[in-house]
Parts: C-alpha cells; sequence; structure tokens
C-alpha cells in the first residue's frame, strides 16, 4: 500500500509582517511573538507524536536557543530558512547552512527562501543542500505566478525541487493563509484529495500565526493575514493533524522522504 505522506512544515523566523505594513517592528518584540507561537507549534506536534521539517533563519535560531534545543530533541528536522527574513542576501545561503549546523549539531541539507522567492540553485548546490523548496506553483497575486511548475517533487539544477502541495486541475494553494480561512472540513478534504492523488502534501506555517500578539493593533496586519491567529490557529492544526492521521495519512521530515522514496 501506498503510504499517504504528510510533509509538514513551518519557517520560523522573526515576526516581520508589520514592516510590511511601515511598522518597524523592534527584533525583541519580533522574537517575542515568534517564540510563543514556535512553542505553541512545538506542543502541537507533540500531543499527536508527529514530526515536521522546521526551515529556520539565522536571526531566530541565535535567540531562540531553547527552541532549536526542543526542535532537535523532539526528532524534527532543522532546514534553513536564510539569515535575515526581511533582507536576505546572496550570501546567506550558504552562510545560514554553517551557523544553523554550528547551532544544532546536525546536518542541514534543505533550504526554503524567504517568501518563497526565487533563489540560485546552483549556489545551494555548490553550498551542499540536497533539497530546495522555495515553490509554491500557483498564482497567488502580487506573489506567485508559478501556473506551469511541476506540482510535485522533481530533480532540477542538481537538487530534488519540493513544492508546496496545489490541488490537481485548479492549482489551489493549500499553504497557511488557507487554513485561516477555509471552512476546517473544506480544507481537511482539500488535503485529503491531494494526498489521495499525489501521494504526499507538503504545507506550511509560520510562529507567529500561533501566537496571541499577532492581533495586536499596533501591528496593522490586515484582516487576511490576522483572521484566526492564536490560539484558534493552535485549534485549527490540532484539527488537522488529527483528522488526517484519522485517514490514515503518515508525516515524516523532507529528508526521510525524499530517502525513502529514492529521490
Amino acid at each position: 500500500m501506498t503510504l499517504k505522506n504528510i510533509l509538514l512544515s513551518f519557517d520560523f523566523e522573526e515576526f516581520d509582517v508589520p514592516r510590511e505594513h511601515g511598522v518597524d517592528i523592534p527584533m525583541a518584540d519580533s522574537m517575542r511573538v515568534s517564540h510563543q507561537g514556535a512553542m505553541r507549534v512545538l506542543d502541537c506536534l507533540s500531543r499527536h507524536g508527529v514530526k515536521a521539517t522546521f526551515f529556520c533563519t539565522v536571526n531566530f535560531a541565535k535567540q531562540a536557543s531553547d527552541v532549536m534545543q526542543r526542535i532537535v530533541a523532539d526528532g524534527h528536522e532543522v532546514a534553513s530558512h536564510g539569515c535575515d527574513h526581511w533582507q536576505p542576501q546572496e550570501s546567506d545561503v550558504a552562510k545560514s547552512k554553517q551557523i544553523l549546523e554550528q547551532i544544532t549539531g546536525t546536518p542541514v541539507v534543505g533550504y526554503r527562501q524567504p517568501r518563497m522567492f526565487p533563489v540560485s540553485d546552483e549556489a545551494l548546490a555548490t553550498a551542499g543542500y540536497v533539497y530546495n523548496s522555495s515553490l509554491n506553483p500557483a498564482f497567488i497575486p502580487g506573489r506567485y505566478m508559478h501556473l506551469s511548475a511541476p506540482r510535485t517533487p522533481f530533480r532540477q539544477g542538481g537538487l530534488i525541487q519540493v513544492p508546496a502541495s496545489v490541488t490537481p486541475l485548479v492549482r489551489f494553494p493549500l499553504f497557511w493563509l488557507s487554513l485561516h480561512h477555509l471552512p476546517q472540513w473544506l480544507y481537511r478534504a482539500l488535503a485529503r484529495r491531494v494526498v489521495n492523488h499525489d501521494g504526499l502534501l507538503v504545507t506550511y506555517f509560520h510562529p507567529w500565526e500561533f501566537a496571541d500578539d499577532t492581533t495586536l493593533p499596533q501591528y496593522r496586519l490586515p484582516f487576511v493575514v490576522r483572521r484566526h491567529c492564536g490560539q484558534p490557529m493552535v485549534n485549527r492544526l490540532d484539527g488537522l493533524i488529527a483528522n488526517l492521521l484519522r485517514h490514515g495519512c503518515h508525516f515524516t521530515t523532507f529528508s526521510n522522504y525524499i530517502s525513502n522514496n529514492n529521490l
């Protein structure tokens, strides 16, 4: 029987979304929000006994050592999300890998560019990465236009490319915003549709989505971003994981999936 694999991932980064809306949030506040959300995410995964992959920025890793230690202790995978989420640099590809490996004492073989923007496959391969998960093969106004890109993992530029999941045919994205806004029964049904069709579901979230302070008015987040943030989003993630487990899905890390499927 073919396993129904769930590649659940989280971009553990400093909370810089207010900057997109003209708010110069101090790093201390940014990290406070992300730290609370990160711990809630790890608690949720622990309750269900499932594993995930964490794409971490160096900024986050350096200032949340307890979170990084717990990620490793709980058996999850650490991957790179660059150094500074707000101002990514070309040098971050190699630099972030080196620093994250020093902090965690574990190999870092996966990369996701901040905001899933394009990144050089050549630079990633040269730095020693195995896979790149910086592609959302959908049309999202003002962000992505990748309707001709493959929907499932493929090889390119000496790397394994692991796109975020979209539904067959209409390519509806099942990323973080979708879980915020769709009725939970519908998101779960679409997730099961994808995993039954493709054999896997790849989705991603951020720690600040699960923190209470995200909705504070001084951060000026639009409704489309802040809706259901905090404990309601924890409840949604809880319900999603429980539902997928009941339907026989298997949660695994990106590296384990790649290794087990000889990609």
